[in-house]
């Protein structure tokens, strides 16, 4: 798979919340950095045992999610991947709409893992959706 077919399959999986499908293209030493994440939540998560779990407390949290990528662009090494994207969920506690957009960069290893997740969105749509 390339690059960025990789980064698309990430986000189609993150889409239907399928964490052990995401696993499946994670490096065992990946990192997500979240630099916008409103406190109290964290901005970096660091190895495979902490995404997932990440990765699972985030899918608990939604009774309905969807992602939509508009845009990838590789680089020309091939392991680096800009990815635009947005979300509309329902949270589940609330019945509150969620809705955002992000700009990510994925870096891939050598094995063509995703190593380096780093999502930047609006803050104040988590804070809406999770007051």
């Amino acid at each position: 798979m390339s690059a960025g077919e990789t980064v698309r399959e990430l986000l189609a999986l993150a889409s239907a919340m399928d964490v052990e499908g995401i696993a499946q293209l994670l490096a065992p030493d990946i990192v997500i950095e979240l630099p916008f994440a409103p406190p109290p939540l964290p901005r970096r998560y660091d190895g495979f045992s902490e995404v997932l779990a990440f990765q699972r407390r985030a899918a608990g949290l939604f009774s309905s999610f969807r992602l939509e990528v508009d845009r990838l662009l590789v680089d020309a090494g091939g392991r680096t991947v800009v990815a635009e994207y947005r979300s509309e969920g329902v949270v589940a506690a609330s019945g509150r709409p969620y809705r955002n957009h992000y700009l990510a960069v994925f870096d891939l290893d050598a094995s063509g893992r995703v190593r380096r997740w780093r999502e930047f969105y609006d803050p104040d749509a988590v804070r809406s959706a999770f007051p």
